[in-house]
C-alpha cells in the first residue's frame, strides 16, 4: 500500500516537473535557413532531464524510451520516433543552460518570494578518478588539457574543474553557475555570479571570497549586506586597530551577522547532494561526449532546480529526491 502511494506521489511530482519544462521551452519557430529540427526543444529537454533523474547514459535512455511507454508519454514521443544517442548529445551541446536555470528561478519567484538569503561557493568536478589523475601526473600525459590541479581547503591536491554556484539558502535553488579549470581562484569568478544576487538582502561567502574586490562588487552591484568569513592568513580574525577602514568594516559585518552566517551551510548541503551518487553524481563526470563538461554540469543543475520546483509546488520538502 505504501509503495503504491509512493508511486502515485512520484507520478504527480514528475508530471509537475515536466510541465515546468513546457513553460520554460519557447514555442517552435520555422527556421529561415536549413531544415527544421525533427524534435522540439521541449522534447529534448524532457529526455535530458529524464536521463539525469534515472542516472542513465545517452544510449541507455534511448533504450528505456523504446521499452517504457510511460517514459515516452513524459517525453511526448512515439515509439517510431525516438532520437538517437548522437542526436541527444548534439542537442545538449546547443542548449544554453544559464538561460534555462534563470527561467526556473523565475518560475520559483512566481510561486514564492524572490530569494533573500543567498550564498556562493564552488565544488570540484573531476573528469577521472583520483588514482588515474595521479598516474597522468606521474607520466606527464594528460588526456584532458583543460583540467588542472588545485589545493583544497582540506590540504589535499585534486585534479579537474570547478563549478562556481550561487544558491538561495531558503529553497536550495541554484541561481547561476560558472565553470572553469580548477586552478583558478574562487574569487575570480564571483563576477560571473553577482548578477544573480542583485536582489538579495544578505550574501554569505566563505573565506575564499575575503577580498576587497568581492566586497566592492557586492556593494556596487547589489543592495545586499556582505557577510563573508574572515581569512586568518591575512591577520587577526576579529576587528583590529591595524586594519584598514575597509577591512575593519568587513570584519565587523561578520561579527554583527554571525547568527545569520549559519545559513551559508545550506549551499554546502546542496553541493553534497549534487556530488552524491544517489542524486546527481556531479563530482565525477565520466564519458562526456566531446568533453562538454560545462553542458553536463548545467544539465545536472537544471534538473536539481526542476526537482526542487516540483517538490515546492506539491508541498513536499525541497530536498526530496524524485524517484520514477
Amino acid at each position: 500500500m505504501i509503495a503504491k502511494l509512493q508511486a502515485d506521489l512520484d507520478t504527480i511530482v514528475a508530471s509537475t516537473l515536466f510541465d515546468s519544462i513546457s513553460v520554460m521551452s519557447p514555442s517552435d519557430r520555422t527556421r529561415s535557413r536549413g531544415r527544421n529540427p525533427k524534435y522540439s526543444q521541449e522534447q529534448i529537454l524532457r529526455i535530458l532531464v529524464l536521463k539525469e533523474i534515472l542516472h542513465l547514459s545517452f544510449r541507455d535512455v534511448v533504450r528505456k524510451l523504446y521499452l517504457n511507454d510511460s517514459y515516452r508519454k513524459l517525453c511526448l514521443l512515439k515509439r517510431d520516433s525516438i532520437p538517437s544517442a548522437s542526436t541527444l548529445s548534439y542537442r545538449q551541446s546547443l542548449e544554453d543552460f544559464h538561460v534555462l536555470i534563470q527561467k526556473t528561478v523565475m518560475l520559483y519567484e512566481m510561486s514564492s518570494r524572490a530569494p533573500q538569503f543567498n550564498a556562493v561557493d564552488s565544488t570540484m568536478v573531476k573528469p577521472c578518478l583520483d588514482h588515474r589523475a595521479r598516474l597522468q601526473r606521474k607520466t606527464g600525459k594528460y588526456k584532458d588539457k583543460n583540467a588542472s590541479w588545485t589545493k583544497t581547503t582540506k590540504d589535499k591536491w585534486e585534479y579537474g574543474y570547478k563549478a562556481h554556484i550561487s544558491c538561495d539558502t531558503e529553497s536550495s535553488m541554484v541561481l547561476e553557475y560558472s565553470f572553469a579549470t580548477a586552478k583558478e581562484h574562487d574569487s575570480t569568478h564571483f563576477e560571473d555570479l553577482v548578477g544573480s544576487l542583485r536582489n538579495s538582502r544578505y550574501i554569505f561567502c566563505d573565506k575564499a571570497y575575503d577580498s576587497k574586490k568581492v566586497y566592492d562588487m557586492i556593494l556596487e552591484r547589489t543592495s545586499a549586506i556582505p557577510v563573508v568569513d574572515v581569512n586568518p592568513r591575512r591577520g587577526s580574525s576579529g576587528p583590529s586597530n591595524k586594519d584598514s577602514l575597509n577591512r575593519w568594516i568587513r570584519k565587523n559585518l561578520r561579527v554583527r551577522y554571525a547568527h545569520l552566517y549559519k545559513r551559508r551551510w545550506e549551499i554546502e548541503r546542496v553541493n553534497a547532494n549534487l556530488k552524491s551518487i544517489f542524486f546527481y553524481s556531479l563530482e565525477h563526470i565520466f564519458y562526456v561526449p566531446n568533453r562538454h563538461y560545462e553542458k553536463a554540469v548545467g544539465l545536472k543543475l537544471l534538473t536539481h532546480n526542476l526537482v526542487i520546483l516540483a517538490n515546492i509546488l506539491n508541498g513536499l520538502p525541497n530536498n526530496r529526491k524524485l524517484v520514477l
